[in-house]
């Protein structure tokens, strides 16, 4: 049985998407290119929870894809539409 993976088990540190519970890091690049790190992913972790590799994966893509909506509007210059 694989553990849920949530929204709230992310955090964006320096540019890089960490995934808490496995020590994953997902470091997105130009273009659609991610460089990562899988950590603990696919392991049996001492709390006995257990993450799938793809889980993990489409929830940072979201969590990405948030960051990136936020921080885009605000780096866009003044009168761009």
């Amino acid at each position: 049985m694989h553990t849920q993976v949530t929204r709230a088990q992310f955090k964006i540190k320096d540019a890089t998407v960490v995934h808490s519970p496995t020590g994953a890091e997902f470091i997105p690049q130009a273009g659609d290119s991610v460089v990562v790190w899988t950590g603990d992913i696919g392991r049996k972790l001492p709390s006995g929870d257990v993450y799938r590799y793809g889980d993990v994966l489409d929830m940072m893509r979201i969590v990405w894809r948030e960051s990136c909506s936020r921080i885009r509007p605000r780096l866009e210059p003044m009168g761009a539409a």
